[in-house]
């Protein structure tokens, strides 16, 4: 089983979580995925996802079962 990384638990963040969680997806190697991580600075109480949480980058760049990033972070300002 292929571990992913969520990059950012926004709108997307969250919408890509749900996709995972209940959906089952493969890689073309043949591997299913399953959620490791989801990075986000903030704190959130939802139990089901706060297994999840981490606020460190690096412990994902470092963990060799991590295959697979999505990074759905948005923009803390607008340039508009």
């Amino acid at each position: 089983m292929a571990k992913a990384a969520i990059l950012g638990f926004g709108t997307v963040g969250s919408g890509v979580y749900e996709i995972l969680r209940d959906k089952s997806f493969t890689l073309s190697a043949g591997e299913d995925i399953e959620v490791k991580y989801i990075l986000d600075i903030r704190d959130f109480d939802d139990a089901e996802i706060k297994k999840y949480l981490v606020n460190d980058f690096e412990i994902i760049a470092n963990d060799k079962e991590v295959k697979v990033a999505a990074e759905v972070m948005g923009w803390t300002t607008s340039s508009l």
